[in-house]
């Protein structure tokens, strides 16, 4: 019987099995193996395609306290450590750093704004100054102003009811992106007749402007009346599916933007989701999902509520409920924060976490994985959270700049 020669093991062969690792962390493991392994990972063009396969996982949130990295047990604590000693999340890399205010977190990179300094004291303005920040690496691009000839050009004059609703946020990177630092800033204003979405790209270095229907054009179909000089109010912004998703006071009614055809639309909540806060995540295979916490009156237990979107026709407001999750009694619970992976709930032992109080007891965060259903603790505090921005990264050896 012939002796059977054993196949090398190719550097192709082996990026190909450390593709199929599931987790960042497994990566970083099998790195530390042996130098030949820790060269292969380290390659760029190898890690361009891990990230590119790969979810950022969840390391931790940040608030007006700052940020809060996972602790131990959380499985991502040891990544959201080595990212917390490595970042900087004071932005001290920033011109006058104590003056800016985080807005929004998204992939790595973080949005911050400020009332520009030459109407300090003056009345403020519609649009604040904006810049775009990786606090891994520590590196910023300040945007450039929304040039008044594109304002006026979508409303004359501007008349955005700046007191009810407008704010910036960052955006998944368009399908002309090519480059792992590509970005977009939509900042939303809620006009008289309309509203209007500015879109900053990082690939172009510019502004352009997209108004959506008139008011009575949007919501026709709706119910909602017209009639009323009332504006929609629209909070809590969500993104899941290539859509961003805001709650609107009108008879428990979505605003959709849709991001790669920038169009804007109305639906329908699922049946029984009438009080927000609501998380809105990808389900998988393009659909998206709901979840809401709801008490149990009866017996003052929590649920976690989760419905997702059925692909069936081309109606928005197919939903179809796929779990109830219970949470553990004697405690309160409540929606802090959303990705399109993962949730950020908090849990306390009295309901001080409803109240105005700054100060709190035996609160605990804990995030939820939209994938596995896996509920982790991440932290404790002392403080109040009415919302957070959950962070996501991968490892500090598996990153690159995102800006």
């Amino acid at each position: 019987m012939a002796e059977m020669s054993s196949l090398p093991v190719t550097d192709d062969l082996l990026a190909e099995i450390f593709l199929l690792l599931p987790t960042p962390a497994d990566l970083v493991r099998a790195s530390a193996a042996c130098v030949a392994f820790r060269r292969l990972v380290t390659d760029r063009p190898f890690l361009r395609r891990f990230r590119s396969l790969h979810a950022r996982p969840f390391l931790g949130f940040l608030n007006h306290k700052g940020f809060h990295p996972a602790r131990p047990p959380h499985t991502s604590a040891p990544a959201a450590s080595a990212v917390s000693l490595a970042a900087d999340f004071s932005f001290s890399f920033l011109p006058s750093h104590d003056s800016w205010i985080v807005r929004d977190v998204r992939d790595g990179r973080v949005l911050l704004d400020r009332t520009p300094e030459d109407v300090a004291g003056e009345e403020s303005p519609v649009f604040t100054e904006l810049a775009v920040c990786d606090p891994l690496h520590r590196r910023c691009v300040q945007l450039p102003p929304i040039p008044d000839d594109l304002a006026v050009s979508v409303e004359h004059p501007l008349r955005v009811e700046f007191e009810r609703w407008c704010e910036p946020f960052l955006a998944p990177p368009g399908e002309e992106a090519t480059e792992e630092t590509s970005f977009r800033v939509i900042w939303m204003a809620q006009c008289k007749t309309k509203l209007v979405a500015f879109v900053f790209s990082s690939s172009t270095g510019e502004w352009r402007a997209v108004a959506s229907q008139s008011w009575g054009d949007l919501l026709v179909g709706t119910g909602v009346s017209t009639a009323s000089s009332k504006s929609p109010v629209f909070f809590g912004r969500q993104y899941a599916c290539g859509c961003f998703y805001w709650v609107m006071d009108w008879r428990q009614k979505l605003l959709m933007l849709d991001t790669q055809m920038m169009e804007f639309s109305i639906a329908d909540l699922p049946p029984g989701y009438r009080r927000p806060p609501i998380a809105i995540v990808d389900a998988g295979e393009g659909r998206p999902g709901m979840f809401a916490v709801r008490e149990n009156d009866a017996v003052g237990t929590f649920d976690l509520y989760y419905t997702i979107r059925r692909n069936e026709g081309q109606s928005f407001n197919q939903w179809q409920m796929e779990k109830t999750i219970p949470l553990e009694s004697g405690y309160r619970y409540y929606l802090r924060g959303a990705t399109e992976r993962y949730l950020l709930l908090l849990r306390s032992e009295d309901d001080s976490a409803s109240s105005s109080s700054l100060e709190m007891s035996g609160t605990e965060c804990f995030s939820l994985d939209v994938k596995t259903l896996q509920l982790e603790s991440i932290c404790r505090l002392k403080h109040h959270i009415l919302r957070a921005h959950i962070y996501t990264n991968f490892p500090p050896s598996l990153s690159s700049q995102t800006i």
